[in-house]
């Protein structure tokens, strides 16, 4: 069991190596919100679909896609419970700050901070059983995140739901999955240096964000209740339901690895999209995502134990 916490725990502390990096630009004034918001876009448009590209680029087998399905429909469960949770617990005397808190509680940062861990453990395979879960919090966040933080049902538009880049870089990989079309060698070869940067680039953008982050407005009165739910009680609720359901160890993995994720990126988004309160949304995120160091290699490596 030590070498299981061990093994996730190195992998982790990898990548938070990689945030004290963004940390120190942002500290040093050496990157600033422009650079930031560019690495963003990078990531967003161009690194996260070519990694998709690449963990796609497989044999079609009955049994791979059945794993694929198995995450989605667990996933799928696994935020219904999140949102009930947000709704039992998550309560502030100021409405803005409980929309913010309560998306927090239910969207996990499982592209950021999931995909680059899943490729570390489980290879890309790992990314293909990932996305599963990607595609569950993609139609959520866009439907019932929207609506939560702005409280008004004008801003659920079929348009951004389908072509936000998630589902766009998704559903094209997933076509030339089931198509079985094979990209060439003088493509793939590009595609995957830039796959390789999924890792070291999201990570130094939520570095930066944290060294900007307010520690004291994060951490104040409900937003406690947010990270004990976000980064301990939901994560152990989601091993516990995968062991009911008896899910298959790997899948358990990938399904724990984004449970247990800090708030998403994409709350920060939002908020200054919606005209949110953006200071709160990014410290919550930053800070918590600090505090997700101690929790994660914890959570997960048990889930790796209990294989």
């Amino acid at each position: 069991m030590l070498q299981s916490f061990l093994t996730v725990g190195h992998q982790i502390i990898t990548l938070y190596l990689l945030m004290v990096v963004g940390f120190v630009l942002g500290k040093a004034k050496l990157l600033d919100d422009r650079g930031s918001v560019a690495l963003s876009t990078l990531v967003m448009y161009v690194v996260s679909p070519c990694m998709l590209m690449v963990a796609f680029q497989r044999p079609l087998e009955r049994e791979t896609l059945r794993a694929f399905g198995i995450v989605a429909l667990v996933a799928l469960v696994l935020h219904v419970i999140f949102i009930a949770a947000s709704y039992l617990f998550v309560r502030d005397e100021s409405l803005p700050r409980q929309r913010a808190l309560r998306f927090a509680t239910v969207f996990s940062n499982s592209g950021f901070m999931g995909y680059p861990l899943m490729a570390a453990l489980l290879g890309s395979i790992g990314v293909f059983y990932g996305s599963a879960y990607t595609i569950v919090f993609t139609v959520l966040s866009w439907t019932w995140g929207v609506y939560i933080l702005t409280g008004d049902r004008r801003k659920l538009k079929l348009r951004p739901l389908l072509l936000n880049p998630g589902v766009i870089s998704i559903a094209l990989a997933m076509l030339l999955y089931l198509l079985q079309i094979e990209l060439p060698q003088l493509l793939i070869t590009p595609i995957g240096y830039l796959a390789d940067l999924n890792t070291p680039v999201p990570m130094v953008v939520v570095g930066y964000q944290l060294s900007h982050a307010d520690f004291r407005a994060a951490l104040q009165g409900k937003s406690w209740v947010t990270m004990g739910l976000r980064l301990v009680a939901l994560p152990l609720a989601s091993l516990g339901i995968c062991l009911l359901l008896g899910v298959p160890h790997d899948l358990t993995l990938v399904l724990l690895i984004a449970a247990s994720a800090p708030p998403a990126a994409l709350l920060s988004m939002f908020s200054a999209k919606f005209g949110c309160d953006t200071a709160l949304s990014s410290s919550v995120v930053s800070v918590q995502t600090a505090f997700s160091a101690l929790t994660m290699p914890i959570i997960v490596g048990l889930a790796n134990a209990l294989g």
